[in-house]
């Protein structure tokens, strides 16, 4: 449970980071989009090999895809980048 919880939170954050540099990128914010493609791109990659190496991979991907889908609604509706 403590492992599912963990990746929940980690995609959560991974995918507000990205929504957020998604945004900044379409509002031409160079130096913001920048920082905030670094710190998604380490954090997926280290996720994503962390699940590929993972027993429950198949359980551990359904968990962080809800929780993109999640971070990205809750991102998107609170307009944090206008």
């Amino acid at each position: 449970m403590k492992k599912y919880l963990l990746v929940f939170i980690t995609g959560f954050l991974e995918q507000s980071l990205y929504t957020l540099y998604l945004l900044s990128v379409n509002h031409y914010l160079i130096n913001l989009s920048s920082i905030l493609m670094l710190m998604y791109m380490t954090i997926f990659v280290s996720l994503t090999a962390k699940i590929a190496k993972d027993k429950e991979s198949i359980k551990l991907a359904f968990t962080y895809a809800l929780a993109c889908g999640i971070a990205n609604w809750i991102t998107m509706t609170l307009r944090i980048i206008k």
